[in-house]
């Protein structure tokens, strides 16, 4: 029982680390080696004085969405882990974690509805006019990918989850 424990505080904090360099690192769409695009930035290498230019991205509802939904995720997972931590403390021997499954399928939920949205409507999020066949996904919308089955996992495991002596 303490094993199948730490492995699910385990999951929950590789999946929350990864939420977190997903949400906000600066790699969702690779145009080049010297330009990528995230959720709050566009950034540009700049090779005289080898730095990164950052500039706001342009705001479109599509891209806002997919912030709010990734900021979301961090939140239910993160409330999930409190919760969870919470009640195994204050929990009665052969209660179930239902709350901490029900944030952590919230969670699974809302990541996977923000990588959808990037995906259908990357033209409208990354400049319509810019050609999208010189770009390619970056690793923080893969990670957010990854992240959705493990949430959702994580959720199921928690909500059969029985606290035992």
């Amino acid at each position: 029982m303490v094993c199948l424990l730490v492995s699910v505080t385990v999951l929950h904090l590789v999946t929350l680390a990864m939420l977190l360099i997903s949400t906000l690192e600066k790699s969702w769409w690779v145009w080049a080696d010297s330009e990528i695009t995230d959720l709050w930035y566009n950034c540009f290498h700049d090779n005289s004085s080898d730095t990164w230019l950052c500039a706001a991205t342009s705001e479109s509802d599509w891209l806002q969405s997919v912030q709010a939904l990734m900021v979301l995720s961090v939140v239910f997972s993160s409330i999930s882990f409190l919760v969870f931590m919470m009640q195994l403390f204050t929990l009665s021997t052969g209660g179930l974690f239902y709350f901490t499954g029900l944030c952590q399928g919230f969670a699974g939920f809302t990541d996977f509805a923000a990588c959808l949205i990037f995906t259908f409507h990357r033209k409208e999020i990354l400049d319509g006019s810019r050609d999208q066949s010189r770009g390619h996904f970056g690793y923080c919308f893969i990670l957010a990918w990854i992240c959705v089955p493990l949430l959702l996992l994580s959720g199921a495991l928690y909500a059969h989850l029985r606290k035992k002596q």
